[in-house]
Parts: structure tokens; sequence; C-alpha cells
């Protein structure tokens, strides 16, 4: 069985992802673990980095061969699961994305996901993404078309977008993943106060922008101990100790104004929304930390990025110095591990993934076709997403603003058609917020032009 990891030298995800493979038994007998990457330099400390746990834990790591290549043909071949964390373009693209929507007055704390940052990089990503796909179909597992079929695992933002148009090219091969609703439910259960046994919720929407539909707790977790809901002692809980929400004041306050907390940081959610990033004097408001995401500063995520791209070297190169690494006994919470173990010894596993909202059938008040995050089980058959969720119209309002925004910018990429590219734009709640038209048009030329060297497909 082969495992091919497309951009393994990712700096959030890389080495998180291929030792959480690692952990599991169904893994570690007859694995091929193939890294690829463009980044020489990064995908040789990845590989060196694996090949050094295989030689501290011999016996165990036995049945696992790590394989490396810059040839994307070569990786995908024969791979039954392949895993992507690409960034095309890097920080040089990356900048771009921030600055020149910035000259404009618009403000992205992040800029990776919706608005002018959100929809170049998905531009950028496109053309990889399609070979991808496209591979997958020509040389990926059991080509033969016997049964079964290979399964692409997006890791990389926007992940609406592409998962969006993965699926449009190669239907039923792509599922986005992403750590909004691990992230969020661990928190508000941590504000809530009881153990994860006696913790649950509901969560839908799309990636970025999901839902805590339903929220509940329980005493004990003896049979006989009532399922409640659990919004109104979050409520209690914050009347009694603000500072329990730390630094995420403007998720509070979306949550205050629509009822339902959602997955994403309070610095990726003040860009989904046309209320907070207009005026400063709001972001000094809503403001509920000096770095960070929470900070909602603007190039927040860039800054970031360039601090830790030479902590991430270095701390590999410790790593590699060392006499012995620890190899961890439990996987993280990324779900492409378990999913892939769960596909493989067919013990079902339950996962919130980015999927095509079939027909309306999956949240039943969103566009249908649309790309929507939803509870989806694991199994040997493959994926089963959970379907006929209606989403309250305020969340589904706000959903549905960011929806028309990948729409046009996954119809502009299939069409190469850069007039629905600017209207893309144009329909960005964000940009909407602070500019013209005009003003949107220009800067969309603007970017278009100096990022020309990334979008080929366009200067065809």
């Amino acid at each position: 069985m082969k495992i091919a990891f497309i951009g393994s030298g990712s700096i959030v995800f890389g080495e998180s992802i291929l030792t959480d493979i690692l952990t599991f038994p169904s893994l570690q007998k007859d694995t091929i673990i193939c890294l690829e990457d463009i980044n020489e330099h990064r995908l040789n400390l990845m590989y060196n980095l694996m090949l050094k746990h295989k030689e501290m834990y011999p016996e165990l790591l036995e049945g696992v061969t790590f394989e490396k290549t810059t040839d994307l043909k070569r990786a995908i071949t024969d791979a039954k699961y392949v895993i992507s964390a690409i960034h095309v373009g890097g920080l040089e693209a990356f900048k771009t994305d921030i600055e020149i929507p910035f000259k404009y007055g618009v403000s992205q704390c992040i800029g990776d996901t919706l608005g002018p940052g959100g929809i170049f990089r998905f531009l950028r990503n496109a053309p990889i993404l399609k070979q991808i796909v496209e591979l997958l179909s020509e040389v990926g597992f059991n080509g033969e078309k016997k049964e079964g079929k290979p399964l692409f695992f997006n890791y990389t933002n926007p992940m609406a977008m592409n998962t969006w148009y993965c699926n449009v090219i190669n239907p039923d091969s792509t599922v986005g993943l992403c750590h909004g609703v691990q992230g969020t439910s661990g928190m508000l259960n941590n504000w809530i106060g009881f153990k994860r046994e006696n913790f649950s919720f509901l969560c839908a929407g799309i990636n970025h922008m999901a839902w805590f539909l339903e929220l509940w707790y329980r005493e004990s977790n003896s049979s006989d101990s009532p399922w409640k809901n659990a919004y109104p002692l979050l409520h209690k809980k914050y009347k009694a100790n603000p500072k329990m929400i730390g630094g995420e004041l403007l998720r509070w306050n979306m949550m205050e104004a629509t009822g339902y907390f959602m997955t994403e940081s309070s610095g990726h959610l003040s860009e989904y929304l046309p209320y907070y990033r207009k005026r400063n004097e709001l972001l000094e408001k809503y403001s509920g930390a000096k770095t960070g995401f929470d900070s909602l500063l603007q190039a927040e995520d860039f800054r970031m990025q360039v601090w830790i791209q030479g902590k991430m070297e270095r701390r590999f190169e410790r790593k590699l110095s060392r006499n012995k690494l620890i190899l961890k006994k439990k996987p993280s919470g990324e779900y492409v591990s378990h999913i892939i173990n769960a596909i493989e010894t067919n013990v079902p596993f339950k996962f919130h993934g980015n999927v095509v909202n079939k027909n309306g059938s999956l949240i039943t008040n969103l566009p249908k076709e649309c790309c929507v995050e939803v509870p989806v089980f694991a199994d040997y058959h493959g994926l089963h997403p959970q379907g006929g969720i209606t989403l309250p119209t305020i969340c589904q309002a706000l959903c549905s603003s960011n929806i028309m925004v990948q729409k046009a910018a996954v119809e502009g990429q299939l069409l190469l058609d850069r007039d629905k590219i600017y209207h893309a734009v144009l329909l960005d709640p964000n940009t909407a917020s602070v500019c013209s038209p005009k003003e949107i048009e220009n800067m969309v030329e603007e970017m278009f032009e100096a990022e020309k060297q990334w979008l080929p497909q366009f200067y065809q």
C-alpha cells in the first residue's frame, strides 16, 4: 500500500502527519510512503528525519519504506492515498496577496481562504491540483478500475475552492481536511469544563465557517445521565468569568449575534464578513491579543510564516543531530491517518470533512454541488458524509455569501475567465465593505500582473 505526500516539506502539516501514520499498526506493514516536494532542501530534511525514525525503530517500522522524489507523476504512481500540503509561490506570492489589496484599503489578517488573497492563492494552486487529480485517475492505485479507487486528501487552503475544483475535474476524488472543528470543539469543551466523553456536538457549514448547531454535555457518562444543551452553561460561565475566552473577542461577538459558535479563529473570521475590518477602531475594539490571529493585525499570518521559516529548518537539523528520536505512541488530532486506518481496517472513524453537497443533500439549504463541511464516517467502503442538515437562516446566509465567492472563482479557473475572477473579488464581503467596483477591478488587474509567473494558465 502506497501513500504519497505532495508538498511534504510543509511547515504546518508535514512532520505531524507522517509521524501520525507511523503510530498505526495497520500502516506499519508493507507500506510505502513517498515524499514529494519541489524544494529539494526541505524534501531532504523531511526524508532524512523519517529515515532516522526507521533507523531508531527497526523492528516496529520494518514494513515501512520511505521514498523521495521531485517528480509528481512518480509520487502518485500506484498510490492509494495522496496527501497534499502545497503552497505555490511560497512567501513571495503570499506577500503580494497581502500587500496589493492593502493599497486599496482591504485589510487581511491571514489572507488564505477568501477575498483577494484566498482567490489568488487558489488560482496558483489550481494547475498543480489539476495535475494531481488527473494523475490519480491515470496512474494511481488500481488503474485497472477493478475495485476501489485512490483518494486525495487536500490540506491546502483555500480549502473549499481547492476541494470544489478537484471534484469537478475528477468526481469523488477529493476530501478536504482542516483542524478547525477539532481545535474549536476542544476549546469549547475546556470552557465548559467537562470530560471529552461527556461533551458532544453537531457541527456543519463550510470550511472555516462551520457552525456548532448543537452543543451538549452530561454530568457523567452513566447511562441515566441526560444530555443537556451546553449553550446556556457556556453563557453562564462567560458571565461569571469573561476572561475565560482569552483572545476570542470577535468570535464570541459573532456567537452573540448569530446564536451559534463557529470553527475558525477571530483573525480568520474577521475576513469572511463585512463587519470588522473596514475601520481601525473596530479592529482595535475586537482585538483580543497583541500578536497572533486574535490580534486581527494586517498580514499577521505572513509575519508569523516568515518568522517560522528559519526556526523550522533549524529544528529539523537539531533533531537529525540527536542520538535518539522519540516516536509518538498516539496520533495527533489531524484526521488523515485515522481515515486511512479506518479504510484499511474497517474500524469506522468519524471526522468533519469538506465534500461536495451532492444535489443539495448534505446541507439542504446551501447551493447544490458547492463544497460543504459536514460529519463524515470512514470505513472499508470509503467515505460516508452525513446529510439532511439544515442551517439556521443566519448561518445559511453568511455561508452563502462566501460560497458565491468560491463559485465565481472556481468557474473563473475552469473557464480561464478573468472577468469571473474579478466578480469573485467583487462579491467578497470584506472587500466590498471598503472598495468600489472600479477599485476592485484595478486591484485584480494589478494582482494578475504581479503574480503572472505563478498563473501560466491565464497567459498561454
